[in-house]
């Protein structure tokens, strides 16, 4: 296993673990929902959006360690 490998995977368990922006907002400008039927994954995203700048956002999943990570990965991205 090369050291990109570990890091990847090192990255990825911490992000499962210690998920990022987990949450919901009360009254959130945006939903989006999204299921994968085949596995069942689920991830609610909820974002207060102004002067097209993200102000706020919460993730809501359930699933598997690599859709749980890439979501709270993602909200790492685009926030602000």
């Amino acid at each position: 296993m090369s050291l990109s490998d570990d890091l990847y995977r090192e990255t990825i368990l911490d992000h499962y673990h210690h998920p990022r922006n987990r949450g919901k907002i009360e009254d959130p400008g945006v939903t989006i929902e999204g299921v994968n039927p085949l596995c069942g994954d689920e991830l609610t995203l909820y974002m207060n959006v102004e002067n097209g700048s993200i102000q706020d956002l919460k993730i809501e999943a359930k699933g598997c360690s690599i859709s749980m990570a890439s979501g709270s990965m993602m909200t790492e991205a685009v926030a602000g």
